[in-house]
């Protein structure tokens, strides 16, 4: 579904900043964190009261990252990979990817994820630049301790800085993702796309909404790039 006017006239030579968790992966991984948690049987016991705590504001981000990250202190680095290599991609990803690459776009992953996925999958699509967030290990053991590369409502800032960084215009720069953490991202970039929105307020901020499971949606949307204007 088309939306609203934009800004950016071409997608040839453009950046692509892609969301990861429920965009470029199924629903089934909207938040890769709480998957890991899902995997290890820790949502119900723990990982759904961290995530309450943050949404009433009791915490910080870095507080609702590390709290995770305490209770998986016992898992190994094994058992965690293992856990991450469940993540299914969405379907037409690859191809989605292969036609930007076609354009001569440069393709990024901004992520709140974790970042051993975010790099799993920036390998595998063999994308220009990804960043997310880090779970610290030791010894072959999750240490409890986090590094956060990307904070709430920071990614409107990480992209401005990537932008420069490539010495790209905003302007010409577009944004994909699927969830509130993304609307300031989407505000940066010229154009904007949301894969299955998780709410209405994230469908009503971006340009174009592809509310199906394939990737390849997203086609028609450049397809009649030209008459946006």
């Amino acid at each position: 579904m088309k939306k609203k006017n934009k800004r950016i006239q071409s997608v040839e030579t453009s950046l692509v900043a892609f969301d990861l968790d429920g965009t470029l992966t199924t629903t089934a991984c909207r938040s890769s964190w709480q998957f890991v948690h899902e995997f290890f049987g820790t949502w119900e016991t723990h990982g759904k009261a961290i995530l309450q705590r943050f949404i009433r504001g009791e915490i910080s981000y870095y507080e609702f990252c590390k709290a995770d990250a305490e209770v998986w202190k016992r898992q190994t680095e094994d058992e965690y990979h293992e856990a991450l290599s469940k993540v299914e991609l969405r379907e037409g990803a690859s191809e989605l990817i292969a036609f930007l690459k076609e354009q001569g776009c440069i393709i990024i992953i901004l992520s709140m994820g974790l970042i051993d996925l975010v790099e799993r999958i920036g390998l595998k699509l063999d994308l220009d630049h990804w960043i997310g967030n880090e779970l610290i290990r030791n010894n072959n053991r999750i240490t409890g301790e986090v590094k956060i590369n990307i904070g709430w409502q920071e990614k409107g800032i990480v992209l401005r800085r990537v932008l420069k960084e490539y010495q790209i215009l905003p302007q010409n720069s577009i944004a994909i993702g699927d969830s509130t953490a993304d609307i300031e991202m989407f505000e940066v970039a010229g154009a904007s796309i949301a894969i299955e929105p998780s709410s209405e307020r994230v469908a009503e901020a971006v340009d174009f909404v592809c509310q199906t499971t394939n990737l390849k949606e997203i086609f028609s949307f450049f397809e009649t790039f030209n008459d946006l204007q």
